[in-house]
């Protein structure tokens, strides 16, 4: 039975109860005894309505507060029994269609936080290889925002050109004005026809002001981010420093058009002030043995503090030089000199050293060249094989030499 039909038939059963009783009260008030008899069945009546309205109507009412409660408290899972017949069942089941949505509607959005705390799990452990990255890189990082002319500078890019964190600026002009004059324009049109779509990736190799206003080589690269539509919105590149690189060619260059018909003394006073302008050295010389085992030498020429020295003799004994002819192999100390070797700090004021072993074509050792400076050198040297090809210059020179000394010494006898 419908709960709008139970109602109907309890109402309508009390009314016609009442009008009974209304119209047989002179017979009620004629009989005293028919009273007790109409008070009963009318009190049964209204206890079976009170019964009816429990079951089929509060009792339903109650579980389905149950439910919405439950479902408020995003329990969804607990079952509650509803009366399901009538207009009461027809909203119980609607309230159950909508916590089967509700339940739907969550799981789907507890994975979807899942998903997010996946992807922001991923996104701050790649945001901390990046920062790693981009700290531990020798690289100096810009990023340029396009619309703003914002550029972010990593500390290596500052710190590269002997700037603190706080004295370069955030703007793609702090870029451009450190730019050496005769490399901006190179740089700016680059740039222009890689935003312009003309080339692949931006490259150029220009120079850099540092802060004490000298200039370093770099070579920057980058790439620009671009909307679907093509327009690039940001880039994003690298500098490295490639100065030891550039200064490494222009010495080779100088010390090949230098040696083309040098002979002598000119030969090795241009061997030594390029080995001394490619390592930033403050003196070189170019010595030759004196005796084997060798304890002493003299320079072949002694370039120091800008300009050259005369040739001198010395002994060997409690200076780094005696290293490299003793054991025959490179020796380089980039710092703190003076703590192994304290001749070289007290009598030189020598604070790094690079000394490389000379030998002829029989294997013999016949000197060294050596650079020095009261400053600490670089922890990396130019590639070694270059390095040593002064060596080699060097020693083929020193044999020519002693060679052409033999053959006038047999001519003159």
């Amino acid at each position: 039975m419908g709960t709008r039909w139970l109602l109907v038939t309890t109402g309508g059963v009390a009314a016609l109860v009442l009008a009974a009783m209304l119209a047989g009260w002179p017979i009620v008030m004629r009989e005293p005894g028919l009273t007790p008899a109409l008070a009963g069945g009318f009190a049964a009546m209204l206890v079976a309505v009170a019964i009816g309205l429990e079951i089929l109507v509060r009792a339903p009412l109650v579980r389905l507060a149950q439910s919405l409660d439950l479902a408020a408290r995003r329990d969804l899972t607990t079952a509650v029994d509803v009366y399901t017949g009538g207009e009461i069942g027809a909203l119980a089941r609607g309230v159950e269609r909508l916590r089967e949505q509700l339940k739907s509607a969550c799981e789907e959005a507890d994975r979807m936080v899942e998903r997010c705390r996946t992807a922001e799990q991923a996104l701050r452990e790649s945001e901390q290889r990046y920062e790693l990255a981009v700290k531990g890189a020798n690289d100096g990082m810009f990023e340029w925002d396009l619309k703003t002319g914002t550029t972010f500078y990593s500390p290596r890019w500052k710190s590269m050109l002997g700037y603190r964190e706080s004295e370069v600026g955030d703007h793609i002009e702090d870029w451009h004005s450190r730019t050496h004059p005769d490399d901006l324009d190179n740089v700016l049109a680059r740039m222009r026809d890689h935003l312009e779509g003309r080339t692949d990736r931006f490259e150029s190799e220009h120079r850099l002001r540092c802060r004490d206003a000298s200039y370093r080589w770099v070579l920057a690269r980058a790439t620009a981010i671009r909307r679907a539509s093509g327009t690039p919105y940001r880039v994003v590149g690298l500098h490295t420093d490639i100065s030891s690189r550039r200064q490494t060619q222009e010495t080779l260059l100088e010390l090949a058009e230098g040696l083309t018909s040098a002979r002598g003394e000119e030969y090795f006073r241009t061997l030594v002030r390029n080995f001394a302008g490619m390592l930033r050295a403050r003196d070189a010389f170019l010595c030759e043995a004196l005796n084997h085992p060798v304890t002493r030498v003299r320079t072949l020429a002694y370039w120091s503090r800008g300009h050259f020295c005369d040739n001198v003799e010395f002994d060997l004994v409690g200076t780094t030089c005696e290293e490299v002819m003793a054991t025959g192999r490179m020796l380089y100390c980039p710092n703190n000199l003076g703590e192994r070797w304290p001749m070289e700090k007290r009598d030189y004021d020598r604070e790094s050293y690079l000394g490389i072993p000379i030998f002829d074509s029989a294997g013999t050792l016949i000197g060294h060249i050596a650079c020095m400076d009261d400053k600490p050198m670089g922890e990396e040297l130019p590639h070694q094989a270059i390095v040593r090809l002064f060596a080699v210059c060097a020693a083929t020179e020193m044999e020519r030499r002693l060679l052409a000394q033999e053959r006038s010494g047999m001519s003159k006898r």
